[in-house]
């Protein structure tokens, strides 16, 4: 399905330059920077998140848990050069 949108003058042609500099069509382009907005709103709640008591704590907390799982009893001296 295709659509049409309004956009001003100055818009289409940031588009048509950032296209043409990305080798993508208009459509991509618009894809592109929606693609690049909600990456960036994603990390801004991330670390809006842990940096809270709350949200840093939990994560914490989840890390301590699991800490044990990696202590796997294997000698981080052992070498493996005669079977690789």
């Amino acid at each position: 399905m295709t659509t049409t949108i309004r956009v001003s003058r100055e818009v289409h042609q940031r588009l048509t330059r950032y296209a043409a500099a990305h080798h993508t069509s208009l459509a991509g382009a618009i894809e592109r920077a929606l693609d690049a907005e909600e990456r960036a709103a994603f990390w801004d709640e991330v670390r809006a998140t842990m940096g809270t008591r709350e949200g840093g704590g939990e994560v914490r907390g989840v890390s301590e848990r699991y800490a044990g799982s990696l202590k796997d009893g294997l000698d981080p001296d052992e070498r493996w050069d005669d079977v690789l």
